[in-house]
């Protein structure tokens, strides 16, 4: 419990450097974009490449992994029900509200809480295989129907998950496990070195960029979430941001429990489940130019209050 109250504390430091650098103009506004994009396209596919090459490929396929994936999508279905009829918003704008309520921060987030959590980054995997593969071009697909916007071209679209870093590091460092070839022997270990280098920037370059993007986003609005508790978009918000820091998790605990998960075992699929909601799904509110305030302050109120969730998971679970 110490060393998970030590961990977060850490990355809270990190995170508040990346704000006040924000705060006090050293860095020109969006910085966090330039770092998010080397973090994307570089630092976090090494990583993820060089923990698989070497990882226990059971944890990939483990029953808490399969249980991580049942509760996320339970959560975004069950949300958008939620949205869809108790709220009764229109099946676009509750799409993103599903979205902001159970698609999980994996990437920027899950793996440092990974690492400090579970202490290993392996089981962080099939949520990342089943956003970029199932949900992203899932929900485009939707989005583009609904809101009449010209998408991609179906080839393109099917074809997109195969172009991501992400998904490009996680299924060569599968494929270099599978075929038993160790990266230390590869180049006389250069390759390992510079892999192993990059992959040490993801996690700092993450919290910087996440402390960046809530300075700016502070700078952006005019009139915070909570001082607009009396619109008429407020249902919407706290729903998102319920079914995220609460629900989720709950259902992440029936799920696991059900298969009969205990203890530590349980731990890494709640706590993937307590994660925030995903940067990405205040991009994709963007693009569609739906609920675009309800994506970006969902993200930034879970942000704030995952925190305390994860810790009681951990007290409850560790």
């Amino acid at each position: 419990m110490l060393r998970i109250i030590s961990g977060l504390t850490v990355f809270a430091v990190v995170i508040t450097i990346g704000w006040a650098l924000g705060r006090a103009g050293a860095l020109p506004p969006r910085s966090d974009r330039v770092l998010t994009r080397l973090a994307f396209f570089v630092a976090t596919p090494a990583l993820m490449l060089t923990t698989l090459a070497g990882a226990d490929l059971g944890a990939v396929v483990s029953p808490g992994a399969l249980a991580a994936i049942i509760a996320e999508l339970a959560t975004i279905a069950s949300a958008w029900a939620a949205h869809r009829w108790l709220l009764g918003r229109d099946t676009a704008d509750a799409l993103i509200g599903a979205l902001a309520s159970g698609y999980v921060n994996a990437a920027n987030l899950g793996i440092p809480v990974a690492l400090l959590v579970v202490g290993d980054v392996t089981p962080i995997a099939p949520i990342l295989l089943l956003q970029l593969v199932v949900l992203t071009p899932g929900s485009f697909a939707i989005l583009d129907v609904i809101t009449g916007r010209p998408g991609q071209t179906a080839l393109r679209r099917a074809t997109a998950p195969l172009r991501n870093p992400l998904l490009i590091g996680v299924a060569t460092g599968t494929a270099l496990n599978l075929a038993g070839w160790d990266l230390a022997g590869i180049a006389g270990g250069s390759l390992a070195e510079v892999l192993g280098m990059l992959g040490r920037m993801a996690v700092p370059l993450m919290m910087l960029s996440l402390g960046l993007s809530l300075a700016d986003s502070q700078r952006e609005r005019r009139v915070g979430p909570l001082g607009r508790a009396a619109g008429p978009a407020a249902p919407a918000l706290w729903c998102a941001v319920g079914w995220k820091l609460i629900v989720a998790p709950l259902l992440a605990l029936a799920v696991g429990g059900l298969m009969g998960l205990r203890g530590q075992a349980l731990l890494m699929p709640v706590t993937t489940a307590c994660l925030p909601t995903a940067q990405n799904v205040f991009l994709y509110a963007s693009r569609y130019e739906r609920s675009t305030e309800l994506a970006r302050d969902a993200v930034l109120l879970t942000t704030a209050g995952f925190a305390p969730v994860v810790l009681l998971a951990a007290a409850a679970l560790g």
